[in-house]
């Protein structure tokens, strides 16, 4: 590991397997973003199916090219978003901002759906008045599984 000299920033951390941000900066981000009507908010979020099957069968090492994979159409889809990180084990998201937010959204999960890659399942929220980060994410899990 390479320790910035004094001057140099250092790189903004991202999860060694999927190159997105990690669910820290995820959460800063909603920290820090206005509720609505200040600032539009949505999170398009993505669950990769089979990835528990692909470790148990082939290991963790196919299990972590399959999310890379994943990662990969997720960022393919998403040349808008603000931030793109991985919200837990094999969860990952993209969060637009902005007047625009829920529209890019929307056309970044259809663009999922044409987007060739490991099969995803989406779900998408908008942050409401006043709602916590937590709750949002509460949602967005609940929205990704029933999708």
């Amino acid at each position: 590991m390479t320790v910035p000299s004094e001057g140099q920033s250092t790189a903004a951390p991202v999860d060694f397997v999927t190159g997105l941000q990690p669910r820290s900066v995820l959460e800063g981000l909603l920290r820090t973003t206005p509720a609505p009507p200040a600032e539009q908010l949505a999170i398009l979020g993505v669950d990769l199916v089979g990835l528990k099957q692909v470790n148990e069968t082939e290991g963790f090492l196919a299990g972590d090219q399959l999310l890379a994979a994943a990662a990969a159409t997720l960022t393919a889809a998403t040349p808008t978003a603000a931030v793109r990180a991985r919200l837990g084990g094999d969860e990952l998201v993209a969060v637009f901002t902005g007047p625009r937010a829920l529209t890019a959204a929307e056309a970044a999960g259809k663009a999922l759906q044409t987007t060739p890659g490991p099969a995803l399942r989406r779900g998408l929220v908008t942050r409401w008045p006043d709602e916590s980060p937590q709750r949002l994410v509460e949602r967005l899990y609940a929205a990704i599984r029933s999708g």
